[in-house]
């Protein structure tokens, strides 16, 4: 018996208490192989969970949302278990959701009979640099190991990033600008060691070397940031309004103009969190925010979630569907149509691999049973079903 390919079966007989003392002994020790399994087990078999899956259940006509699906994906193995699951009061809800907190990497086998939107295809390594005379360098992933001279030294050009080399700042700073488009990622090492991954439609401003002083760089985006340690020059991140200045430590920053916010999540180290005359010092697994309205907030939050982008993955935890398509719409360059603004409202826990094709983004939030999408060329139109 492959246990994880019957973790589902396992946990929505857990739900219902319908369990065999070996099933238990089954699902216990996945739960303990790592720290991911026994988070998933906990969120799944919550009171709050089912409670709110129940409520949902209670929403939607259950005979009509199970043929739907069974109609849908009758050609998968895990339609059997759809099937032993249908006389559950929540029976399509409650395994969906499952399906869609699904770790990543622990995917049943599918065979979907036709691809939606398989023109879509995900973002890649691009961007293009700004130099200080105003020239512009176009980067791709074809790009071989180069050099590029500069008045302050080299800059290497690789597949993926950009690093500079020889520090010798001169009497006045001159920048460079290093811009990723929607559909694109980039990564750029400073000349100070610190390791810069831009996510899509982003774009860093920074000094080509820095001077005895702090080091100051301009975040328009998302960024992760691996600041090199140097207790004599300060290092500072400006974006939107806010500022995060830190001494050596790892961190995402987040400063998108379309979300009305600025997030700083702390993975390691120390941060300070500063905005509109006040700032707070973030711990790791704290967030800094800037919110719409000017209040800086500290919030507790799984960095494994904030930072999912950097591992290929998006990773959701009941957000609405508007920030969902937001973040997703920049990394496929498509244009988000609603046609009733409530469908905006819905919310999504799941996670979805960054390199699939936008077929398989599709499937999965389609499969919550709520909202269609009809696919004409880039543009989305999301439906109520």
């Amino acid at each position: 018996m492959r246990t994880d390919k019957n973790i589902p079966d396992l946990l929505a007989k857990a739900m219902t208490g319908a369990l065999t003392g070996e099933e238990r002994r089954l699902l216990d020790d996945w739960r303990e192989r790592d720290e991911d399994n026994a988070r998933l087990c906990d969120e799944v078999l919550s009171p709050e969970f089912m409670e709110r899956k129940c409520r949902e259940a209670a929403e939607v006509d259950v005979a009509r949302g199970y043929a739907r699906v069974v109609e849908k994906y009758r050609r998968r193995r895990f339609v059997r278990r759809l099937r032993r699951w249908s006389a559950v009061a929540a029976g399509i809800l409650l395994p969906v959701a499952v399906v869609l907190l699904w770790p990543e990497g622990r995917e049943w086998e599918t065979a979907r009979e036709t691809p939606v939107a398989t023109v879509i295809k995900p973002g890649g390594v691009k961007a293009e640099l700004v130099l200080a005379d105003g020239s512009v360098r176009r980067l791709r992933k074809e790009d071989r190991d180069s050099l590029l001279a500069v008045e302050e030294g080299s800059i290497r050009l690789r597949e993926e990033s950009v690093s500079y080399e020889g520090r010798q700042a001169p009497a006045e700073a001159r920048h460079n600008t290093l811009r990723v488009p929607r559909g694109g990622e980039y990564a750029v090492t400073l000349s100070d060691g610190t390791e810069v991954r831009l996510n899509s439609e982003s774009e860093l401003r920074y000094p080509v070397a820095f001077g005895d002083g702090e080091r100051r760089v301009y975040l328009k985006g998302e960024g992760y940031f691996c600041v090199a340690r140097d207790e004599a020059r300060p290092f500072l991140v400006e974006a939107g309004g806010a500022a995060v200045r830190v001494l050596g430590t790892s961190f995402n920053l987040s400063a998108y103009a379309d979300e009305g916010r600025v997030a700083a999540t702390l993975v390691e180290g120390s941060v300070r969190f500063a905005a509109g005359g006040r700032s707070v010092v973030l711990s790791p697994g704290e967030q800094g925010v800037l919110t719409a309205d000017g209040r800086v907030e500290t919030r507790e939050v799984d960095t494994v979630l904030c930072t999912a982008w950097m591992r290929g993955v998006f990773a959701f935890r009941q957000e609405r569907l508007e920030d969902i398509m937001r973040t997703v719409s920049r990394w496929y360059d498509v244009e988000v149509f609603w046609e009733n603004p409530s469908l905006k409202e819905v919310t999504f826990s799941g996670r979805m691999r960054r390199y699939d094709d936008f077929s398989r983004v599709v499937e999965i939030l389609e499969m919550t049973g709520n909202v269609r999408f009809d696919i004409r060329g880039s543009a989305i139109f999301i439906r109520g079903k």
